[in-house]
């Protein structure tokens, strides 16, 4: 066992299972769809392709195809080495922590990563994943370049800028201004670089694409409806729809809609509640702030109408820090079930997805599988809730007062 927890070790471990993980994509070859979707983003006709991403969030195939030309073959296997490099790059960082937790957040890192299969490498969703990951861990040694590493994340995906919420702290607190202002100033920064380069209408148009959608059938609100489906199949359609992902419809589904946005808007009241208690309360500490962002991502995931199937590497990056912070065995049981769901989404997609939507009657495991996933999700939420209770107090029953007033501008020591 000690030889396992060692740099040498994890590298090979990690090298095992990006084999594995090169040996799942050439089985099934079908995610490149996305991958050749962004390719026609950049050289096709359609000036709208690709606008339902944050501008900012493109820039790196913009960049890969700047380096690849439009050759596509280069492209593809450009795109999978960019993604690769960014893979080695978090378990790079990861062990160069002076803890021993480096380790087992290193091993998760490698178990975590192959579990996700086609997705990590194929998706753009890496990206934001790993910045929230290097947000969460710098605010625990630089909370203001963290809080600029978060900006640079809401404006690759919109969703991190939810997790905003966590940077606020006590009112006459110079940490506080510090950081809500570096986020703030980094993120009009990005943006105007983005209207300077392509123009206003761009910068809006993540905001207005897709505002009338369905419910996709991976996500949460669309399990009863899949299950529905698979014994009267006729009763409900699927298939892909105009929001460019699989959807259902049928009986109950507009309600369901309804309930997942009035949700959503429960879980940005959250994060409004929280930034106010905390601005308040005069109580800020990085700790529980990082367990607040990850709570609040599980929210995002659970609450949403669409769950695509690369959403859960929103959650690894940050819980491979997460493990390096803590002993806590809230945390490790997270991290064992994400590697479990990861797991349970790689089943379905690619290897089952088609039956899910085009013959439910015939896909018995697969919905199973799917349905189990989600339960996992929401088990996930549940701890990470417990665990943002553990940590606030923990912060505030351990710590005077006064420490904990000036943690908003010190680094707190590592337990």
């Amino acid at each position: 066992m000690h030889k396992l927890m060692s740099v040498p070790a994890v590298w090979l471990g990690w090298i095992l299972s990006r084999l594995v993980l090169a040996r799942l994509i050439i089985a099934d070859p079908t995610p490149f769809g996305d991958v050749h979707y962004y390719h026609f983003g950049l050289f096709g006709p359609d000036p709208t392709a690709m606008t339902e991403y944050p501008d900012a969030g493109v820039w790196p195939v913009r960049l890969l195809a700047w380096l690849t030309t439009p050759e596509i073959t280069a492209f593809l296997a450009g795109f999978m080495v960019m993604c690769l490099l960014i893979d080695a790059a978090v378990l790079a960082l990861l062990l160069r922590y002076r803890r021993e937790r480096r380790f087992v957040a290193g091993w998760f890192w490698v178990f975590f990563g192959v579990a996700t299969g086609h997705v990590l490498w194929l998706r753009l969703d890496l990206f934001p994943g790993v910045l929230v990951a290097g947000a969460a861990a710098l605010l625990l040694t630089r909370p203001v370049l963290g809080a600029a590493v978060l900006a640079g994340a809401a404006a690759v995906k919109l969703w991190p800028a939810v997790l905003a919420a966590g940077l606020v702290g006590g009112l006459r607190r110079a940490g506080t201004w510090l950081r809500v202002g570096a986020f703030f100033g980094s993120l009009l920064v990005l943006a105007g670089i983005t209207w300077a380069t392509s123009g206003f209408d761009r910068l809006l148009s993540p905001l207005t694409y897709q505002g009338d959608r369905g419910i996709q059938i991976e996500s949460l609100a669309a399990t009863p409806f899949l299950i529905a489906a698979h014994e009267d199949p006729e009763a409900y359609w699927r298939g892909y729809a105009a929001s460019k992902s699989f959807e259902i419809h049928g009986p109950g589904t507009d309600m369901a809609v309804q309930v997942a946005d009035w949700a959503m808007l429960v879980v940005l009241a959250f994060a409004v509640y929280w930034a106010v208690w905390q601005l308040l309360d005069d109580r800020w500490h990085p700790r529980p702030t990082v367990a607040f962002m990850l709570l609040v991502i599980l929210l995002l995931m659970v609450t949403n109408k669409v769950f695509s199937p690369q959403y859960i590497v929103w959650i690894g990056p940050l819980l491979a820090v997460c493990l390096t912070m803590t002993r806590s065995r809230l945390v490790s049981a997270m991290a064992v079930l994400a590697v479990v769901a990861a797991a349970l989404g790689l089943y379905v997609f690619p290897f089952h997805y088609t039956p899910i939507w085009e013959d439910p009657v015939n896909a018995t495991t697969a919905i199973a599988v799917l349905a189990l996933r989600n339960v996992v999700i929401v088990v996930l939420t549940v701890l990470a809730a417990l665990w943002l209770v553990h940590e606030t107090r923990a912060q505030h029953t351990n710590r005077p007062r006064s420490r904990r007033a000036s943690s908003a501008t010190s680094t707190p020591p590592t337990p």
